[in-house]
């Protein structure tokens, strides 16, 4: 098969995207190899996303996915999916032009379970921080499942790979809302090559309201994608250096929880909390939270201010 007719399917999961989708949309029909299709599976969105993909190229089809997150657009973008390859890219980033032309170069010549990455670079929309390239992802190569179980390297929108594979491990999961391209990694470490392609051909626009700034939601559903992958994978979850389970499944939830409490953070945080009560019951913190779990956070805010306004005139009167 040569590269100008690979079939590639991109999937890009939208919601309210109206603003970035063109680029997202533009940045993949113009890659140096194009697509044969372009899925914009949208999740309900209330402005004009989905007119926006529908003005496009009849390369772009849009898949309803009714308010079920990314994970459940993902999976739908796959099962509906005609191309041989699958590629992603979120609505509100873009990719180089010549990143299907680099990873297909791989793939095409590859074992059928290869998963081919790529570096990514972190631009924030606001220009207030300078943009940076993540790192890390150079370690995923190979059969690298500890690597990506303690690490969680690959920037998972930047992935191709056959559909088949993807198939043959179970598809995206619904229910990994954030986390559910962190789930298929650790699934294809168990059976696939991972090949990394250093150049930052992944551009991630940062911005306020990315998912990942949700640090008590974020741990929750990364724990969920480590014990789907226990689930799925005993064996290869079995062999894994048990400091490694404690450090990198375990302690984060029971830190975030913590840390989620002192900052008052109400949203996620009580099923946080639950979830760090069930893996770690006789944890003293953790048992200490759980003791003043029915304290509403808007009751600890306004102790918060309360002790706050009179501290200054304490520190006056001694």
């Amino acid at each position: 098969m040569s590269l100008s007719a690979a079939p590639v399917t991109v999937i890009i999961p939208c919601l309210n995207a109206e603003e970035t989708l063109p680029d997202a949309i533009g940045s993949v029909l113009s890659q140096t190899v194009p697509p044969i299709e372009v899925l914009v599976v949208d999740d309900n969105s209330t402005d004009r996303s989905v007119a926006v993909a529908a003005a496009f190229d009849p390369r772009v089809r849009v898949l309803r996915n009714p308010s079920r997150g990314p994970g459940a657009a993902r999976r739908l973008g796959v099962s509906e999916a005609r191309g041989e390859y699958i590629a992603f890219v979120d609505a509100d980033d873009t990719v180089d032009l010549t990143k299907h032309e680099k990873q297909l170069a791989v793939l095409e010549n590859s074992d059928p379970h290869t998963l081919v990455h790529t570096g990514s670079l972190a631009r924030w929309v606001d220009g207030d921080r300078p943009s940076y390239q993540r790192q890390g992802a150079e370690a995923a190569v190979g059969r690298c499942t500890q690597i990506v179980f303690e690490r969680n390297p690959v920037c998972g929108a930047s992935t191709m790979l056959r559909r088949s594979v993807i198939l043959e491990l179970g598809n995206y999961q619904d229910d990994l809302f954030g986390t559910e391209d962190f789930g298929m990694s650790l699934l294809a470490s168990t059976c696939c090559d991972f090949v990394y392609l250093p150049q930052p051909l992944y551009i991630m626009n940062q911005h306020s309201t990315n998912i990942t700034r949700r640090r008590a939601h974020m741990a929750y559903v990364h724990w969920l994608a480590q014990d789907y992958f226990r689930r799925c994978c005993p064996e290869a979850f079995a062999a894994l250096p048990t400091e490694s389970v404690q450090k990198y499944m375990i302690e984060p939830v029971l830190r975030t929880a913590l840390d989620s409490y002192w900052r008052r953070e109400p949203a996620d945080y009580q099923r946080l909390l639950r979830l760090a009560m069930t893996i770690a019951p006789q944890d003293p913190q953790t048992r200490q939270l759980w003791r003043r779990r029915h304290v509403p956070m808007r009751v600890l805010r306004w102790w918060d201010r309360a002790t706050a306004m009179l501290r200054p005139a304490v520190q006056e009167a001694s």
